[in-house]
């Protein structure tokens, strides 16, 4: 019925079916582009990771000099 429906406004408004079209490209872009946000994401968690166990070893690594120089 629905798809009837379409058809018929289609027909009658060649805009409205430039639009849906639009909106359906819109719609596959996006889903082709969620794998690649997902891969962005894990690159930034890991990222900060990273730069928590940089910052993690560069305290501790001040402190055994600190340490070593205060002997």
């Amino acid at each position: 019925m629905e798809t009837v429906r379409r058809r018929r406004d289609d027909a009658r408004d060649p805009v409205l079916q430039q639009l849906r079209g639009l909106v359906e490209t819109l719609q596959q872009s996006e889903q082709s582009l969620e794998p690649q946000q997902a891969r962005l994401t894990a690159a930034i968690d890991t990222l900060r990771q990273t730069t928590a166990q940089l910052s993690s070893s560069n305290d501790q690594l001040e402190t055994s000099i600190m340490h070593k120089i205060n002997e």
